[in-house]
């Protein structure tokens, strides 16, 4: 292995254009404007081209970096860094946090503590869970704690909701609302002409009146699982003994459980459902048709789009096999997704397949660090170029506009270019090379005949 990365190194400085093909061990090309490294299997990767570097030293750490931005990982996903356009965001989860935007907003967290600065340039921090104030975070205003959860206050714009204890007290009051919760016991929430909400005994007793400021005000009572009504001017809904009977009408729509979830039928203008688990669900409006035969063991659905058709099968709800269709009728995706063991992609004239596929996770951070050591089976290829690659480079075929390789290690390479063909076998004790209709034939890497 130390005499490998000696070979590695020394190789690297290199500028004309050369090769050494013998992976899984080794495999080197350097060309006038691109380098690739890949040793030691799917472990070691170096790529460079005129645009981008990418590195790889799996699983422990990659780096890449393009005109669009730079990121690396660290034991993905445990230690991240990445910039680009956004800013610069870097994580050691769970205790590091970092981020820095253009617009000069930043936050740090070095947990327990953390402090930021909003985009006007206000100034926040705080040790968790001791005491703490966010500004312009979590959708909130500002958000302040104090012993975390005994006391929490968070405001935006002109509401202001206060926490005891979380969850269990809470007021809220500002922008014309007003509400107050001790759960389970009793609590409300009032937001004049709007809505009025109650409880007593959460979950069992509510009383809610919403939509207030609408043309179908909502009338909402429960004293739930027994019994749930929900009536408005243009509709109704009765359930007995949650989930299982339901009654719904809403204008032109009807709906029916009896019991849920085996048998269910819906009907209403450009849509219609039957359920009858899990022998058959049939479901059907303007854009989308599905059909499921053994739930959850098949479902066929087709989905008709203002710019595309897609035609979906899946298979135990998370396998699939996806097309997807222009107006004009040619095909612009299929994806073929059979956990965990296989995956194939093909998209603007772009093929990607693979096995195992144990990960389902398609994150640049996972593709560089750990899935090459995942796969058994690996396949690429474009309009420019060819790559396959099986047992991590014991056998690997690549093709481009300026040559052509077959690998099959340790027994033969080959590869051809142009008018030049090389041939060798046993990591290269017997090289044959075609040149211009001359042969040249060579024996422990030095008798040349």
């Amino acid at each position: 292995m130390r005499y490998l990365f000696l070979c590695i190194l020394v190789l690297l400085p290199l500028q004309a254009s050369s090769e050494i093909s013998q992976s899984p061990l080794l495999n080197y090309y350097v060309s006038e404007e691109t380098k690739s490294i890949e040793a030691v299997g799917p472990f070691f990767s170096y790529q460079k081209g005129p645009e981008f570097k990418t590195f790889a030293f799996r699983p422990f750490f990659s780096y890449e970096k393009t005109p669009q931005g730079l990121s690396w990982d660290i034991l993905y996903p445990l230690i991240r860094y990445r910039r680009d356009n956004w800013g610069k965001r870097f994580q050691l989860l769970p205790l590091i946090n970092q981020e820095e935007r253009h617009q000069g907003e930043s936050y740090k967290e070095y947990f327990p503590v953390f402090w930021g600065k909003t985009k006007t340039g206000e100034k926040y921090g705080g040790i968790f869970p001791i005491y703490g104030k966010y500004k312009q975070r979590f959708d909130r205003d500002e958000i302040k704690f104090v012993l975390w959860p005994f006391y929490i206050s968070s405001k935006k714009a002109d509401s202001h909701t206060y926490r005891f204890l979380w969850p269990f007290f809470s007021y809220h009051k500002g922008a014309g609302r007003k509400g107050f919760k001790f759960l389970p016991l009793f609590g409300y929430d009032r937001k004049q002409g709007e809505f009025s909400k109650y409880f007593f005994l959460w979950p069992i007793f509510l009383y809610q009146k919403t939509k207030l400021n609408t043309s179908e005000p909502h009338t909402y009572f429960s004293v739930f699982p027994f019994y749930i009504s929900d009536k408005s001017p243009v509709s109704y809904s009765y359930t007995f003994l949650w989930p299982f009977f339901r009654v719904h009408h809403y204008k032109e729509y009807r709906h029916y459980d009896f019991p849920w979830p085996i048998l269910g039928w819906s009907k209403g203008k450009d849509y219609y459902a039957f359920r009858f688990l899990p022998f058959y669900i049939h479901e059907k409006d303007k854009e989308k048709e599905s059909t499921y035969w053994l739930y959850p063991l098949y479902k066929h659905q087709i989905e008709q789009g203002k710019k595309e058709t897609i035609v979906t099968d899946f298979f135990l709800v998370f396998d699939r096999y996806e097309r997807r269709y222009d107006k004009t009728g040619n095909q612009t995706l299929k994806l073929a997704r059979f956990w965990p063991f296989y995956y194939y992609k093909a998209e603007n004239n772009h093929i990607k397949a693979y096995f195992p596929a144990i990960l389902p996770i398609e994150h640049p951070g996972f593709e560089r660090n750990i899935a090459p050591i995942l796969r058994i089976y690996y396949h690429e290829r474009n309009a420019q170029k060819s790559y396959t690659n099986w047992f991590w480079g014991l056998y690997t075929h690549k093709k481009n506009k300026e040559r052509e390789t077959y690998h099959l290690f340790p027994l033969f390479n080959y590869e051809k270019k142009e008018e030049e063909k090389k041939l060798s076998f046993l990591a290269g004790i017997l090289q044959i090379r075609s040149l211009e209709q001359k042969k040249y034939i060579k024996i422990f890497y030095f008798l040349k005949l």
